[in-house]
């Protein structure tokens, strides 16, 4: 895999933005050391040079229009041109090309959903092809976040109640090493229970995507083939649950991680969590809120996951769970863990 090397001071150039970005950087970053060195240099020199000695009287050093002017005005040229490379820099990052593929992103504490234009989702994972631009529309469920992926050099924020674009076109595949989307925007940590319900429930929750500094995706470029064959056949299972005694629930078990669910839903039996345990899930009944019931089967577990607010279980009411976004492969492999932890 011809992957591109990062620098001392940058990741590795995976985008089209990338070399602009990173020209424009290094001519601000060695004007910087230059200008420093200079400056500084002058200044030691004419300290030694006009230093107090004893028997020499100062004299006043005179006026110089033509230097001052020239010093003052000299900068303008340099600092004109990082105007004229940023604003273009800024409009090229700005608009889309028209053939770019449009993914939907919705950021939550504390995960990324991705849609793609067939319907496919994925969490905390997103595919796209490479040499193709691509273009986000992105959105929050509660607070703000950040799109942050630094080998591409992309950021934009994720505002609640309004929509964000950001696009960008990837230039190498990354095998088996995917480059990491990170949330750049403080956007909170859960709050630990009272100490007398965690010494009853033990560890509370799984750190794993349940605050801002885990708030991580895995961002994979393959080929044209490989992103076509994705989308009909929607997310893969890991390659390590092949072989296993149960390959879904391993499946669902990871996903229960990599979805964030972990931080809400225990699967440790008698835990105390912020959503209902999933220990005592499948074959047992669910009371409502207000009224109603239902058992925990297939029906019950796949609309309490595209849809978590239609009923929700008594004693929960401070839970806001947002819609889960799976492929029908991957609610198989949820529900499959769910039933394999009835106790």
């Amino acid at each position: 895999m011809n992957r591109p090397q990062a620098t001392l001071q940058m990741p590795p150039q995976m985008s089209t933005f990338a070399a602009d970005v990173d020209n424009l950087y290094y001519f601000i970053y060695w004007l910087s050391v230059i200008s420093f060195v200079v400056l500084v240099g002058l200044m030691l020199i004419y300290v030694w040079l006009y230093r107090r000695r004893p028997g020499l009287k100062a004299q006043p050093s005179g006026h110089n229009t033509a230097l001052e002017i020239g010093w003052t005005f000299s900068p303008l040229i340099v600092l004109g041109y990082l105007f004229v490379a940023g604003f273009q820099g800024y409009m090229k990052m700005q608009v889309a090309p028209p053939d770019a593929l449009e993914i939907r992103v919705i950021a939550k504490q504390w995960s990324w959903d991705f849609i793609h234009p067939n319907g496919t989702a994925e969490t905390n994972t997103l595919q796209i092809p490479v040499h193709r631009p691509v273009k986000l529309i992105m959105s929050s469920y509660d607070v703000l976040h950040a799109f942050y992926v630094p080998e591409f050099r992309v950021k934009r924020d994720v505002v609640p109640g309004m929509f964000s674009t950001l696009w960008f076109e990837a230039t190498h595949e990354t095998g088996d090493q995917p480059v990491t989307l990170f949330c750049a925007e403080y956007c909170g940590a859960p709050q630990d229970p009272p100490p007398e319900r965690e010494r009853a429930a033990g560890e509370f929750m799984d750190r794993q995507n349940s605050n801002h500094s885990s708030m991580l995706a895995a961002i994979n470029v393959v080929s044209a083939a490989q992103y076509r064959t994705f989308i009909e056949l929607g997310p893969p299972p890991p390659p390590e649950c092949e072989g296993t005694p149960n390959p879904a629930a391993c499946w669902g078990e990871k996903l229960r991680v990599s979805a964030g669910c972990a931080a809400c839903h225990s699967v440790e039996a008698g835990a105390i969590s912020a959503g209902p345990n999933w220990t005592q899930t499948w074959g047992n009944t669910r009371n409502f809120e207000g009224g109603g019931s239902a058992q925990g089967d297939e029906n019950y577990i796949r609309q309490s996951i595209l849809e978590p607010q239609a009923h929700i279980v008594q004693g929960f009411t401070a839970a806001r769970m947002p819609a889960g976004r799976f492929s029908d492969r991957q609610m198989d492999a949820l529900i499959a863990y769910i039933r394999s932890l009835r106790q």
